[in-house]
Order: structure tokens, then sequence, then C-alpha cells
């Protein structure tokens, strides 16, 4: 059976089909010249296989086709297909001129076309869930002998490669099939010599694994005989093997040209993707002598801040449950040398090697620094909260732009520290769209606490810099408006492409001592992670730093110039410290030291950076205490000093002005 690419097309009287990516055409209900040299529309055909293509000119997205009455006929794309042909009976046809070949319709509804060409019956299915689902399911069913089967599937898969790659119900039971297929090619195997197959996307070898008495070790080595140096070697342990008839011992291996079959959530796979299976469909699972694979790899550069993992496909996951991890550790462990890493697992399944997130902590200190965050967090909630409630009871605060301000800022950290205290327990739920809510949530409120500690900076800039000039009609509406509204625009967008890219979701951290992965909810695309949030804080943490340095010049130049031959200078310059020590908190600098973890970790840095962000909220909620306090003590001395005035002028003239008269 002959398989090929194809995408119907409408046409005005005529309906056509055009095979992607070789731009070849079937006409259907028509005819069409073969074996012409100088035709525009040629029938090929391959005089060893019987199998058969067709041509025709196009131009751009419109094909123009002329009948015997002459007449143009225009037609436009409609939908991907997929299209499986018969062989062509070569006898019946003249192989030496010029002749016409007739095409009739046979069937045409709205989810399948079939249709004869001479001695071939041609079968187009459009590329829906429910068709292709259909097909798949009769070929499990009813398979037949040989690679026809895996063939037909794989040509489905590519024929309808969109559906696959944005379908991931269809793309996990394509998996399935395929498994099932390769079982009975391995089982159908004769004793003897490696069988091979190639099938373009992968390739199939099975081992007959008779002669075990003879072998020297525990181990037995198998590799295809595909000439790629990327072709892991593999070695399987005679003990998993000593159960199994030795008429069945037959082991097949797959190598997959491309592992995009199975990314289901983003994940970077730097080798070949390998699959053993045994005959009968037998289960190597829990051996006492692991497996072993070497496998090269692709780049041998790792990024920073990523390491590199053997890790197992899970065939029986649950595409419908969000929890479900596709790509496992397991029974594995990684072993790396240079550029070739070796897999040790108890358990045949597909492997690959994959690049992962990594924390390069190992448990202990991953321990210490989530028992420092959630504390800190916890505090900050808190604190923040007795700071939007004093905002809400105090009508003076109110009045204050640069307390406004302040609490803005730790409502969005209010929101932040909640958020994340909730994202390993909404994580563990198994619930994508809880995983996904919490996410954005932390996501919208990080970069709100951004954009606020920006907004702190400018204001700061306008009271201690500009100074004059700096009256702006709804200033507080207007700042709210950014705060709020420039983040939430942001992960509003990131939401809405859900069904296009999913850019939230549980995604998993590795400890660097134990392989072992915790879930976390955030953001699941690396490039939108660096892109937004990087790049995001580095133009606020320029702006704040640049602010802050100005702000610290001020300050300095009013305490050299202000404090002249006055008493308690010490004092005072202890006190600018702590206000410039106050500032870089309220701005947020202490979250640049994020760039000094940046590739190799520093374990006292990531200390620094946990105390100083995670207790953010309630270091703020001191400045708001401390700034507080210093306006009651001017209030205070204000209010004396109008006392005194008043005492003042309530004197009668004569103690204010004594007379001069002596006698008095």
């Amino acid at each position: 059976m002959y398989v090929f690419v194809i995408r119907i097309l409408y046409c005005s009287t005529l309906k056509t089909a055009t095979m992607f990516p070789l731009h070849l055409l079937l006409l259907i209900s028509g005819t069409l010249a073969m074996n012409c040299s100088n035709s525009d529309d040629t029938f090929y055909l391959n005089t060893t296989t019987g199998e058969f293509s067709m041509t025709i000119n196009m131009l751009n997205e419109t094909i123009t086709i002329k009948d015997k009455a002459e007449e143009n006929l225009k037609c436009f794309w409609f939908i991907e297909s997929y299209v499986e042909c018969t062989p062509m009976n070569m006898t019946s046809i003249n192989l030496t001129e010029c002749q016409t070949v007739k095409i009739s319709v046979v069937e045409n509804s709205t989810s399948k076309l079939i249709f004869n060409i001479t001695s071939s019956t041609c079968e187009v299915t459009k590329c829906t869930g429910t068709e292709i689902t259909a097909l798949m399911r009769e070929i499990q069913d009813h398979p037949s002998e040989g690679p026809k089967d895996l063939k037909r599937v794989l040509n489905m898969r590519n024929m309808c490669a969109d559906l696959f790659e944005n379908n991931q119900t269809i793309r996990m039971m394509y998996i399935g099939v395929e498994r099932g297929l390769v079982h009975n090619m391995i089982n159908i195997s004769i004793p003897g010599e490696p069988l091979y197959y190639d099938l373009s996307d992968l390739a199939l070898t099975v081992f007959n694994l008779t002669n075990l008495t003879s072998a020297d070790d525990k181990m037995v080595k198998i590799k295809a005989p595909e000439n790629n140096s990327y072709i892991p070697e593999t070695w399987i342990p005679i003990d998993a093997l000593q159960n199994i008839p030795e008429e069945k011992r037959r082991v097949g291996v797959v190598t997959y040209k491309s592992p995009n079959q199975f990314l289901f959530k983003e994940e970077l796979v730097r080798t070949m993707v390998i699959r053993i299976e045994v005959d009968g469909g037998r289960q190597l699972e829990n051996l006492i002598t692991p497996l072993k694979m070497k496998f090269k790899l692709f780049d041998p550069i790792i990024p920073v801040n990523y390491s590199l993992s053997c890790q197992y496909f899970n065939d029986y996951g649950d595409i419908n449950l969000p929890d479900t991890v596709f790509w496992k550790t397991d029974g594995c462990a990684t072993k790396i040398n240079d550029s070739v890493v070796e897999c040790i697992c108890n358990h045949a399944t597909p492997f690959a090697v994959l690049l992962i997130a990594d924390l390069s902590i190992d448990g202990v200190h991953w321990r210490v620094l989530s028992y420092i965050s959630y504390i800190g967090c916890g505090l900050s909630a808190f604190f923040t909260a007795v700071s939007f409630l004093t905002y809400v009871i105090t009508m003076n605060s109110r009045v204050d732009n640069a307390n406004s301000i302040h609490v803005s800022l730790s409502g969005a950290l209010f929101l932040l520290n909640t958020s994340f205290l909730l994202n390993e327990w909404g994580a563990s739920l198994g619930i994508r769209g809880v995983c996904i809510f919490i996410a954005a949530a932390i996501h919208y409120s990080l970069l709100s606490c951004f954009t606020w500690m920006a907004i702190e900076a400018v204001h700061l800039y306008l009271l201690l810099v500009k100074v004059f000039n700096t009256y702006y009609r709804h200033y507080m509406a207007k700042l709210s408006a950014i705060g709020w509204g420039l983040p939430g625009i942001i992960v509003g967008v990131s939401l809405a492409v859900k069904d296009i890219k999913p850019l939230y979701g549980p995604t998993e951290m590795t400890m660097a001592d134990t392989n072992q992965t915790n879930t976390i909810c955030w953001i699941m695309d690396i490039p939108f992670f660096y892109s937004m949030n990087l790049a995001y804080f580095t133009i606020i943490f320029v702006l704040n730093s640049g602010i802050l340095l100005t702000v610290t010049t001020r300050i300095c130049q009013l305490q050299r110039y202000g404090s002249k031959g006055k008493p308690g200078k010490a004092s005072l310059a202890w006190k600018d410290i702590g206000t410039v020590l106050g500032l870089t908190c309220l701005l947020g600098i202490t979250w640049g030291l994020a760039f000094l973890s940046y590739g190799y970790v520093n374990l006292p840095i990531l200390y620094l950076f946990s105390i100083f962000n995670s207790l953010q909220g309630f270091f703020i909620f001191l400045w708001i205490c401390g700034t507080a306090r210093k306006d009651r003590e001017l209030a205070a001395n204000t209010k004396s000093t109008s006392a005194a005035l008043n005492t003042s002028t309530a004197k009668p003239k004569e103690d204010m002005f004594p007379s001069n008269n002596p006698c008095q």
C-alpha cells in the first residue's frame, strides 16, 4: 500500500488534491496525461514498486487546470488530510507512450473521499481527531504482519502533523499503538541474525538472544547496525532474560530520529530516544542487575543552571490528569563523562538524557532555604496585612501619597507571599487549573512588586531631587493604573494564549545530590521566563539603583552642609546610613542578589537572598512605623512651637517690651 501526504482543494467544477511538501497533485473525476515529457500535468509511475505520483503547475495558493473544454478551473486550500493508495498494476499500463489516465470517484462524504485511478484505489481521510482515532484503533485491533501497519501509523502522524502536535490525547494514543505494533514485529521475527527495519522516522532492530550460556559476563551488549554515532550502546542483564523461553528470547531496540512525539511539557531532550522491548510484550522491571546505556550528547555544552538527567518516558501516563509526569527518574541513575552520559536503570522503557533546570543545591540546603522562605513569607504576609489594615483605618495616612505607595507595595508583597505559601500545596493537588491559577497569581504579584518598587523610586526622585513642579492631577490613580494594570495585562495575555502555548503549570526542580524532583506551580516556558521576568526586573533594577545612588548623594550633601558645627554629627550619620539601608529594601535592590547567584550557585548569596526578600514585607512595615513615628515627633514639635508662640503673643505689652523708665 502506498501512502503519501495530501491536502484537499475544492475547485469550481472539479475536485483536486495536492501532496505536501512535494507539490504533487491528484485529479479527482477527470483525466491526467501520463508519461509525457512536455506536459505541465504529468503522471509519474515507479515501474519497480507500482507507486505513483502526479504533478501540476502551481501558482501561489491557486492551481489552474484546463480540462478538455479548455475551461480554467481555480482551486483553493481546504484541509490537511491523510491518504492511502494501493499499488498500481503495471501490466495494464503502456509505459512507452503518452496516454491519458482516467480518475473516478467512488465515495465522497464530509470526512472521507475514495477514488480509483486505473487499477489503484486511494482513500482520503480528513485529519480530525475522530477520524484518525478510528483509523488507529482499527489498526490496533486488526494488525497485519510485517512493518506495513507501522508504516501506516508513521505516515498518518506525518501527514496530520498539526493534529498530532496540538492534540496530546491523539499523540499518547499513537505512542501506545506504535508500542503494540513494535511488539508484533518482535514476535514474528524468526531466529537467526538481527533483523533491521529502517522506517525513516524510526529504526527497529530485533536481536535473537538464544545462546546466553556462552556469555562471559553478566551483561550482553546490543547495538543497532545503523551507522550513526548517536545511537546508544546498550547492555542487557542476562538474568533478566533467563525466565523467557529460548525460542522467544528476542529483544527489540527502537531508535527515533526525532524526540518530538515524546515531548508533552517543553522537555529538553539532548540525546537520541531509545526504546527497549522484549518478545511477547513482557515488561522488564525491578531488575536485580540493571540495564546500562551510553548516550552521546548532541551538544556537549550545558547551559548554566542546568544539568543532565537520565530519564524514562511514562508510556502509561494519563493525559487527562494535569499532574501526570511523562518523563521520570525513578529507578535510573546518571553518570557523566565528557560528552557521554551513562544511564543505569532497573526497567526497560523509552529512555533519553534530558536537560533539566538544576538548583545545584543538595537536599539539606533545600530544606533549610525552604524553612527560611516559608517563615519569612509568613511574617511578611502578616505584617503587610497589618500595614494595609492600619492604612485603611487611619484617615491621616491616606492623605500622604508616600504612605499610599508604601501600602500598595505591601499589598503586592502580601499577594506574592500568600501565593508562594500555597505553591507546593497547589502542585500536590494534581488539579491543573489550580496550579495554573497559583502560577499566574505568583507571576502577577511578582511583576506588581517590581512595578511598585519602580514607582517608589520615581516618587522618591520627585520628592528629594526634582522637588519643584511635582504636582500631578490624579497622581495616585495614575500610579495605581500602572502598578496594578501593567502586570495584569502581561499575565492576562499570557493566559489567553494557553491553548496555543501553555506558559503556566507544574514545573519540576531537581536536587543536585539525590536527583529527586520537586514539583512547583510556575512558568513552564524557559524563554518566556527569561524574556519577561529577568528582562523586566533588570530594567527596574537599573532604574532603582540609579535613583538610589542619586538620592544617597543628595542625603550626603544635606548631611555635610546641614550639620557643620552642630553636635551629634556621628548620630546623624548613623541615621542617614539607616535611611539608605531602608531605601535599599524599599526599592527592591536586594532582589539584585539573584544576579550574583547566576551560574555557579553561591550558597551564602542564596541564603541572603532568601532572608532579605522573604522578609521584605516585614522590613517595609518597620519603615512605615519609623516614618509614622518621625511624623508624630515632627507634629509634636510643631505643636509645641506653635503653643510657645501663642503664649508669647498673649503676654502684656510691658512684659514683652520693658519700659525704659528707670523709675519703674
